[in-house]
């Protein structure tokens, strides 16, 4: 009875912290942020987006993101459906990693990292497809994982943001590697060679089966400086000192991994990397507040005051817009 009252207070604690953190993020106006404007756009012409295309261009650009907004549609106005998504992603990630989190301290640091990396300060805000994705897969893997439908759910996601090919593709490679390989170190070394190798014909792929944003200009030359490269192998360091094995026992700690060293492989060959990396962060997010390591926790920690150093002008070089560069500044003006 006592483990079920400590229980029960864990997940009301959970519950309420998440509702009121996504309650706080999807109050926030669709003015402050980029790419709002599309998305209400979508939301309010989905059935002419789509219309006369090939059978191929539909199923390669998003169609059930169309589904999504015409659902939708029928419940909200056009305004409230990205804020609708900004919940739906807010509350399951905040809820999934104070659900896991081993104390206080560590719900602390997970939440932080949630808001305060910009990455995923974008994903929850910004890049609302890939968000919505993201928040479902990490429903998937934690409802579904280790049984056959979760790399079906999975592949059914890339219907839904087109970046969710890469994202298949990488854990069910894993997968299959899984099935003949024991040794996990060289499971990622093979993982890691196939993805660099596949990076360089992947968006000329991409583009002749008519996915839009392969055609898109800032994806002809990587701007990546080496900063990112840097950080992300500092983390996946870390991780190779608690030991892979021990970091593949945990699946969030497993989808970690292979988001890492996936974003490390493309990092100097493919622009997409830094949106790749924002959909496996909040795995390693979980799995940071889901064990007591100081080593892994010391990483997350020192990860956490890097993004914290950048935070402004990142968000505001990516995320903002006028308006919400204007209402930031007077949050930070006391």
């Amino acid at each position: 009875m006592l483990y079920k009252n400590k229980f029960n207070i864990n997940f009301y604690t959970a519950l309420i912290v998440s509702l009121f953190y996504a309650f706080y993020l999807s109050y926030l106006s669709n003015d402050f942020f980029r790419d709002r404007e599309n998305y209400i756009l979508y939301a309010m012409f989905f059935d002419d987006l789509g219309r006369d295309s090939s059978l191929l261009f539909y199923l390669f650009n998003e169609p059930l993101f169309l589904y999504y907004n015409k659902v939708l549609s029928f419940v909200f106005n056009p305004e409230a459906v990205p804020k609708f998504g900004v919940f739906f992603i807010a509350f399951t990630l905040s809820y999934l990693i104070l659900k896991h989190s081993k104390n206080i301290l560590l719900s602390i640091i997970g939440l932080s990292l949630l808001f305060f990396v910009p990455y995923t300060f974008h994903l929850q805000l910004v890049v609302l497809r890939q968000g919505i994705a993201t928040a479902l897969l990490i429903w998937f893997v934690y409802l579904f994982w280790g049984r056959k439908i979760f790399y079906l759910l999975s592949f059914v996601l890339s219907f839904f943001h087109v970046s969710f090919f890469i994202v298949f593709f990488i854990l069910f490679y894993d997968y299959i590697l899984a099935k003949y390989i024991k040794n996990i170190q060289i499971r990622l070394f093979l993982i890691t060679i196939t993805t660099f190798l596949g990076s360089f014909f992947l968006l000329k792929v991409a583009s002749n089966l008519g996915v839009r944003q392969a055609q898109s200009s800032h994806l002809e030359v990587n701007e990546n400086g080496g900063g990112g490269f840097i950080i992300f192998s500092f983390i996946l360091m870390f991780l190779f000192f608690r030991g892979f094995n021990n970091v593949y026992s945990n699946k969030y700690g497993r989808v970690a991994a292979l988001g890492l060293i996936t974003y490390l492989a493309f990092y100097f060959t493919l622009p997409v990397s830094g949106r790749i990396i924002a959909t496996f962060l909040p795995f390693f997010y979980i799995y940071v507040v889901s064990y007591k390591n100081l080593k892994v926790t010391f990483a997350a920690v020192v990860f956490l005051i890097i993004n914290i150093y950048l935070y402004y002008n990142s968000i505001v070089g990516g995320s903002l817009t006028l308006e919400g560069i204007r209402y930031l500044d007077n949050i930070f003006v006391f």
